[in-house]
């Protein structure tokens, strides 16, 4: 993966395409943003390959897709023409990672097949973990299950002979996610528990999905309580990190905790503030997801808010709405 000097996981959604109706919160493995470090000490062809594939990544962590593909394709050819090996794999696996968000799985796979292909010259347990990762993620949002736990464990693995560790508390994550998804809740909790320690060496959105993860984990076993804490440190850590996807899915979260809780009034107050970042998101299978929400709480909770300001939201054709956030 892209990760010039720093390497996080950014939670993508499609952004519902990755999350089927915010059931679960998948992670995949892509490049901070941000121009980066030390680039003038890069030849001009290799740092134009960062620089692009740099602002690629910018463009993936805000949802934009379309536009952080055109990038990641323009690095990719500079880093053919001067043949290095390092940034082809991390751009490869890029575009297997916005290509999945894309529902392109065939594509995706295209990718990070040629990005372990390439990695076999390469020799690096860093880029080998993030691809298995992102490889088991494919494999997880096409339904195959056993095969994704296969090899997210396989990068867990890799990610552990890492002097730096890169992807191990994502891998956690992805792992204690499916857990929980099986009802191993105690399982579950404990990788998430590891991963929450790994995370606290990277902060960000990998430390807020493990918080959100664990908050989960606490809402199935009934405690209310420790679950709405975990969301909103979740929520906390995503706001200060700007990560407005994270922010949605967090505000989701806890929104649907007090709805489970019959909690009607407040569940409407975070689904009000989820919808509209949705919205901004261009997400629009999630803007009609949370208007349902919304007409649950009315009826069933006789909160009095009209839910004509949301209507205007749904006009317009999914297909042709273009999220504010990527003009």
């Amino acid at each position: 993966m892209l990760a010039h000097t720093c390497c996080r996981a950014c939670s993508i959604q499609k952004i519902s395409g990755l999350v089927a109706l915010g059931v679960y919160v998948l992670l995949l493995m892509v490049g901070c943003g941000g121009t980066p470090k030390n680039q003038d000490q890069h030849p001009p062809r290799l740092a134009e390959a960062k620089l692009l594939a740099s602002q690629g990544s910018y463009w993936f962590q805000r949802g934009c897709f379309e536009k952080a593909e055109r990038y990641f394709y323009e690095a990719l050819e500079a880093s053919q023409l001067v043949d290095n090996l390092e940034e082809m794999v991390r751009v490869h696996n890029n575009l297997g990672a916005v290509a999945l968000a894309q529902d392109h799985y065939v594509e995706s796979a295209e990718h990070l097949q040629q990005a372990l292909e390439l990695n076999r010259l390469l020799k690096s347990t860093r880029e080998e973990s993030l691809t298995l990762g992102n490889l088991g993620s494919l494999a997880y949002k096409a339904g195959r299950y056993d095969e994704a736990e296969e090899l997210w464990e396989k990068a867990l693995t890799v990610a552990k002979k890492d002097s730096r560790k890169t992807g191990l508390a994502v891998h956690l994550n992805s792992l204690g996610m499916l857990k929980r998804e099986q009802g191993r809740l105690d399982e579950a909790e404990s990788l998430l528990q590891k991963g929450l320690h790994a995370a606290k060496q990277t902060k960000g959105p990998t430390l807020a999905n493990s918080h959100m993860q664990l908050g989960l984990v606490a809402q199935a076993r009934g405690d209310f309580a420790d679950a709405e804490k975990q969301l909103r440190k979740a929520l906390e850590i995503d706001k200060d990190a700007e990560n407005p996807i994270g922010i949605a899915q967090d505000l989701e979260k806890i929104g649907l905790l007090h709805q489970t809780q019959q909690s009607w009034e407040q569940a409407a107050l975070e689904f009000d503030r989820a919808i509209r970042l949705y919205a901004n998101l261009g997400d629009m299978d999630k803007v009609q997801y949370i208007y349902e929400l919304l007409e649950v709480n009315q009826t069933e909770g006789g909160v009095p808010e009209s839910l004509e300001p949301y209507k205007p939201l749904l006009v317009f054709p999914h297909e042709f709405w273009e999220s504010p956030v990527c003009r």
